[in-house]
């Protein structure tokens, strides 16, 4: 809202001017009257100054000014002029009655600052126009009184008024500096238009204005915004208050502004004095999606809503909606991951378990090489679970802050091959440099091993294996000739307990191993990073060749 200005209309100021120009007006014509019935031509004379301020009234009203002291000073002056050039003292004893009203009511419209200086000067101005009848005490004790009279009551209206000023000072500290959008708003035209609609049969205003939406925006463009604070600028990201000030643009409506004006169309039609409603799918200024909750309130004058003041907070939860939104995928990831742990686990366990029971059988007849084919099937899906479980803890770990690595000089052509045959000797393993690294070398096998099992799952069918120097850095590539992954999918493939999009979800897949394997690459100083060259999908595990500090956590 803007700053309170001391020279600018009150509210219903421009009502009085009208009313006193009205009166000003019969005062004329009463003058005309008593001239007219009595023949004396000063009465004709004294109809002349009221005329000029009903004159003075009118034009300051339709100009837009509306100002009332200005237009009681100049009454003020007429009075004194008139009542010095027809020197009747009857009149003149009369006078003192206009004078005062509008003496002490003036006061209520100076500044604060003037008040003082306002009612001393017109106290003496009113004495001084009984100085040509001050001949006797009587008169000028009348006088002094007077006078008197209009300087207390000019300074308690002055008073009342600086009680308001202070009152309208803290609703306009309050309404600027809320830290919510606070819009103040009138629906007067709004309501005329809906009174139409339901004179014209429409009963079901709410079914009405929902398969109507057209009618909808027509009675939005009605709403006219008189003020708005600084939150809702921040809101809309509007440039200045210009732009929101005014009636709605019918083109910048979206689907879920409109939604958001039916409650509060509604209201109007009942009479309510407030609603609370939704606005999602909002658009500020710059285009931006807003969520927001919108309490409309509207108050109370003679028992009727005010719809000229009604004023609309809206709470921005946009951020709240997008948390509860992630709360949500998150929640959904964590039950696939329990479904898919549950089943990936259970799978092996139950091989594991039935092999057991069955090696345990003393009646069983299993051949010495059956036998050996069964114990190495049991300790190939043990090894299915526990690796499993070592993805499991790393991730629990590094979310907690509490991931180890145990840094210690190695060669990755020493490291790499032997997890490879372990997992498929049939992969070949290029050498092409190597130097000596400081890492964790339980991590680098987790994550070549991780790789490889990757490129078995989702990749092409031809896989190897290419350790080289790159700059001050040794690699270890994990190459396939897959397809290559959108710019969305190769963001996804290390988030948590996801899969790039197209790549299909299969058993002993908890969606964790690259999640996994990065975070324990950055942990020992490296990356894990992936590329498609146009022929074949790389992901690349880099570690410096410097020596680095050993470090935890």
């Amino acid at each position: 809202m803007p700053t309170a200005n001391a020279s600018a209309p009150l509210a219903g100021e421009r009502a009085l001017v009208w009313l006193v120009a009205a009166l000003s007006a019969m005062t004329a014509a009463l003058y005309l009257l008593g001239g007219w019935l009595s023949g004396d031509w000063r009465f004709v004379v004294g109809s002349l100054g009221p005329a000029l301020v009903a004159v003075f009234g009118v034009l300051s009203a339709r100009t837009g000014n509306g100002r009332l002291l200005p237009l009681f000073l100049a009454a003020s002056a007429v009075i004194i002029v008139e009542s010095q050039l027809l020197q009747v003292q009857d009149i003149a004893n009369a006078s003192l009655i206009p004078l005062a009203v509008i003496g002490v009511a003036g006061a209520f419209f100076v500044p604060t600052r003037w008040a003082v200086p306002y009612a001393v000067g017109y106290g003496v101005a009113m004495f001084s126009t009984r100085l040509p009848w001050a001949h006797n005490d009587t008169n000028l004790l009348q006088a002094t009184i007077a006078a008197a009279s209009v300087v207390v009551g000019a300074l308690f209206a002055a008073g009342i008024r600086r009680g308001f000023d202070r009152r309208g000072e803290q609703f306009r500290t309050l309404f600027q500096h809320a830290p919510v959008s606070m819009w103040r708003e009138d629906f007067r035209a709004v309501a005329a238009e809906i009174d139409v609609l339901q004179g014209g049969g429409i009963d079901d205003l709410d079914g009405y204005l929902r398969s109507n939406p057209e009618e909808v925006r027509r009675l939005a463009a009605l709403v006219e915004v008189t003020d708005v604070n600084d939150a809702a600028l921040r809101l809309t990201e509007a440039p200045d208050r210009e732009v929101l000030i005014g009636r709605f643009s019918m083109d910048t409506f979206s689907r879920g502004a409109l939604e958001s004006f039916i409650p509060q169309f509604l209201a109007v039609a009942n009479h309510s004095d407030t609603v609370t409603t939704e606005l999602s799918g909002g658009l500020t200024v710059t285009g931006r999606n807003i969520e927001a909750i919108l309490v409309w309130s509207a108050p109370q004058n003679n028992g009727a809503p005010d719809l000229a003041n009604v004023t609309v907070a809206i709470v921005d939860i946009t951020r709240q909606r997008e948390a509860e939104r992630e709360l949500q995928s998150l929640i959904d990831s964590k039950d696939q991951l329990v479904a898919t742990i549950s089943h990936e686990i259970r799978t092996p366990l139950t091989a594991v378990v039935g092999i057991a029971e069955e090696l345990r059988n003393p009646d069983s007849s299993i051949a010495e090489e059956e036998r050996k084919e069964l114990f190495a099937l049991v300790a190939d899906q043990s090894l299915e679970v526990s690796r499993i479980v070592d993805d499991l803890l790393v991730v629990a770990r590094s979310d907690a802050g509490k991931l180890a690595i145990d840094p210690r000089p190695l060669r990755l052509a020493d490291v790499a091959p032997p997890v490879v045959r372990a997992l498929d000797s049939g992969i070949p393993i290029e050498v092409e440099a190597d130097a000596d690294v400081v890492a964790d070398p339980q991590r680098v096998r987790q994550i070549i091993r991780n790789l490889i099992t990757n490129a078995q799952r989702y990749g092409g069918s031809d896989i190897r294996v290419v350790v080289r120097e790159q700059g001050l850095r040794s690699v270890v590539e994990v190459r396939d000739n897959g397809n290559a992954l959108s710019a969305n999918g190769r963001a996804e493939i290390f988030e948590a307990y996801g899969r790039a999009e197209g790549r299909p979800v299969l058993v002993a897949s908890v969606g964790l191993g690259l999640t996994v394997s990065r975070r324990l690459a950055r942990h020992m100083g490296g990356d894990l990073t992936y590329e498609h060259d146009g022929r074949e999908t790389i992901f690349t595990l880099s570690l410096s060749s410097a020596p680095l500090p050993v470090a935890v956590g």
